[in-house]
């Protein structure tokens, strides 16, 4: 059976460091980094994009428009 699995990018020039993102996500994916973007903020990074329902609140309430969401497929039996 496959077993659905989501990427997250987040696009960094666009991030503005709301951390919506941060605070909407029900599984805890998104993290606020120590690493600052071009524009002076601190950008989000998914440490738990295994733990990704693919609700995609993050990329629907994201103002920028920063955050995608890519649904994957995997070989494997689902747990």
């Amino acid at each position: 059976m496959a077993k659905k699995d989501y990427q997250i990018y987040i696009d960094q020039r666009l991030c503005k460091g709301c951390d919506i993102c941060v605070e909407l996500c029900g599984k805890s994916v998104f993290t606020v980094s120590d690493k600052i973007n071009q524009k002076g903020y601190y950008v989000p990074v998914p440490v738990n994009a295994s733990d990704c329902s693919g609700c995609m609140i993050c990329e629907l309430i994201c103002p920028e428009m920063a955050v995608v969401v890519v649904e994957t497929e995997t070989i494997g039996e689902t747990a």
